[in-house]
């Protein structure tokens, strides 16, 4: 374990090599690059510069050495970012975030257990509606997201109230959109269109709520404000 390690006067030198060696290999690698043609900054609070740093780890074979430049960038890292430490477990955090830039492929010793990746961070498979969406654009990538997530549930009343409630935010777009009510065939062809075929629904068990706007009524003399008769004051007596 090398976190609380203390190093010898040999390895105080190996390490300072490794700062210079890896400062000069971040420089020479830039090749002065604009941003946008770069990788895209994993974790912003800690810059490109220990972005490359972790990138030129990962290359290092030799494990001895690893974990030397590995502590090395582990004080780099806290150095840029002092708040981590109000944190009562930041020198986790900070490990877990050298892991994180390094996606995963660390073979470093620490105190620490090497963290899993976070499922939440990855994107989601994308929805491939392209000739859908064109079709039904008024509907918007919302709904398409609901309509797979009601596609996903458990029969019974939940599904039937969400489903209820697809369809009247789909009567009504297209009424706002189109000026157009559509019918619950309509309706359960258009479900069945956007889930691919995953949602099929009874038109006769839609409990549809159609919204209803009532205008405003017209008046003749409105804004016009009445005149008052100032005259009335001054009759003659």
């Amino acid at each position: 374990m090398l976190t609380n390690h203390i190093f010898t006067c040999q390895q105080k030198i190996s390490i300072n090599q490794h700062i210079q060696s890896t400062r000069y290999i971040c420089v020479s690698n830039m090749d002065f690059q604009y941003n946008t043609q770069q990788e895209q900054i994993k974790l912003t609070e800690y810059g490109r510069g220990v972005q490359d740093m972790v990138e030129h780890l990962k290359l290092e074979k030799d494990k001895e050495k690893r974990n030397i430049l590995a502590h090395t960038i582990f004080q780099v890292m806290v150095n840029l970012n002092p708040d981590i430490k109000s944190q009562s477990n930041y020198q986790q955090t900070v490990w877990d975030h050298m892991h994180e830039i390094a996606n995963y492929e660390l073979d470093i010793d620490n105190d620490y257990p090497t963290p899993i990746p976070d499922i939440r961070s990855t994107n989601p498979d994308p929805i491939a509606y392209k000739g859908v969406l064109s079709k039904y654009r008024y509907y918007g990538r919302n709904l398409l997201e609901m309509i797979v997530g009601a596609s996903k549930m458990e029969e019974g009343e939940l599904k039937s109230m969400y489903i209820n409630y697809i369809a009247s935010f789909m009567v009504n777009s297209s009424k706002n959109w189109n000026d157009e009510v559509l019918t619950p065939q309509q309706i359960v062809q258009h479900l069945a269109d956007l889930s691919n075929g995953d949602l099929q629904v009874d038109p006769s068990t839609l409990a549809i709520h159609v919204e209803t706007r009532t205008k405003r009524p017209h008046h003749q003399n409105r804004g016009h404000k009445k005149k008052k008769n100032y005259n009335s004051k001054f009759k003659k007596k």
